[in-house]
């Protein structure tokens, strides 16, 4: 393919720090399988990142920004209809990313920078089963920038670590049906 080793290497020790593969010694990189506690754990881990995000962003926030949001949330509208999840799946982590970035703390940032790719690939494989609709994902976000938008801190951090964990009740229930 025309790619030396360096770079090839670069981004294994990459996807390995991300957790999205594994090396062996004296043997290959393998793709990580990452088990449904795991995925809960770092789902809890975002969800008390994403609520101390939040709390400082609430303060902090432009109707800019919040303008900002809501055009991602129409973006994942868009991507739902047209059943493209990898493009949902983009917006959604990038409407995440932001609050994490506006909360004006690099240590939340690089806290929740890591999560991506872990989350991004499990919300890529679980949604389309949990959602009657791929638009619906998109409007779970709604209340969030309407808490942002009136600065309502009372609401916003439960409002974002609801959301965070909506696919873990939609898990229950369906463990619940089973």
């Amino acid at each position: 393919m025309g790619t030396s080793q360096g770079p090839v290497r670069e981004a294994l020790q990459r996807l390995e720090r991300e957790g999205l593969v594994e090396k062996h010694a004296h043997s290959a990189t393998f793709v990580t399988d990452v088990t449904i506690d795991e995925m809960y754990e770092l789902f809890s881990i975002r969800s008390v990142i994403e609520g101390f995000a939040i709390r400082r962003t609430v303060e902090r926030i432009t109707p800019a920004q919040c303008d900002q949001l809501d055009q991602l949330i129409e973006a994942m509208r868009t991507a739902g209809r047209n059943d493209d999840m990898l493009a949902l799946t983009g917006h959604d982590l990038q409407f995440h990313r932001l609050i994490c970035q506006w909360s004006g703390s690099g240590t939340l940032q690089r806290s929740w920078d890591p999560l991506y790719s872990q989350t991004q690939r499990f919300v890529v494989r679980t949604h389309k089963d949990y959602f009657a609709s791929l638009t619906d994902i998109a409007e779970t976000h709604v209340p969030i920038v309407a808490a942002l938008r009136h600065h309502d801190a009372a609401n916003v951090t439960r409002l974002i670590q609801e959301h965070v964990m909506l696919i873990w009740d939609l898990f229950g229930k369906e463990r619940k049906k089973a």
